[in-house]
């Protein structure tokens, strides 16, 4: 009998221990992952992205010259990557409504503090003066600065072209890419639509802008 009583008083202090174990090992706690901003490489606002630019976001540099599809070293708004309905970003509109951090419709100045060409350019933007862009002001700016945008890239083609084509004929052969544009030599047999050896203006822009 007290054979019994001593195992059974063994148990229950073992049955103590353990709870006391378990009770002493802590959770293990998941580790909190914090999502990284997204950065505004166009800081000059010029509707253009440069390598230096670029070099801000090391993922998006590393793709630069397969984006820069017209290689002339910058990266316009029809080049660079298209956010669908249905991907994981926000998507354009999603972004901007994102700077409204008091929910009211509407961005003020210092909502827009250290955020590139949206603080640069605020006074352009602010069409009726009020100090406050809304949706229709930021549209209607964007709309008012393609044609310049536009007349920029045109420009910066012709005389990229114009630097390459050494013999003044109005066309690339393989030799004059290969010297002066060499990170579209790469890709010279894709965009030689017609077969002929040689790369005209209009093969060389992007499909885009034909």
């Amino acid at each position: 009998m007290k054979r019994n009583a001593l195992f059974a008083a063994s148990l229950l202090a073992l049955g103590l221990l353990g709870g006391a174990a378990t009770a002493a090992t802590p959770a293990t706690s998941t580790p909190t992952t914090t999502k990284p901003q997204r950065v505004e490489l166009d800081v000059n606002g010029d509707g253009v992205i440069d390598r230096s630019e670029a070099a801000k976001s090391p993922r998006f540099a590393e793709h630069f010259d397969r984006i820069d599809k017209n290689h002339d070293g910058h990266i316009s708004a029809d080049e660079r990557p298209q956010r669908g309905k249905h991907g994981r970003g926000k998507g354009r509109h999603g972004d901007i409504a994102a700077l409204d951090t008091n929910g009211d419709g509407r961005l003020a100045r210092e909502e827009l503090a250290g955020k590139g060409r949206f603080e640069e350019n605020f006074a352009a933007m602010d069409a009726n003066r009020d100090g406050y862009l809304v949706r229709s002001e930021l549209r209607a700016y964007h709309d008012k600065q393609r044609p310049l945008r536009q007349a920029e890239h045109a420009k910066r083609f012709d005389s990229q072209f114009g630097t390459a084509d050494i013999n003044r004929d109005g066309k690339l052969s393989r030799v004059e890419v290969d010297e002066k544009m060499p990170r579209a030599a790469k890709d010279f047999a894709w965009m030689d639509e017609n077969k002929d050896g040689f790369l005209s203006r209009t093969e060389l822009q992007p499909s885009h802008h034909r």
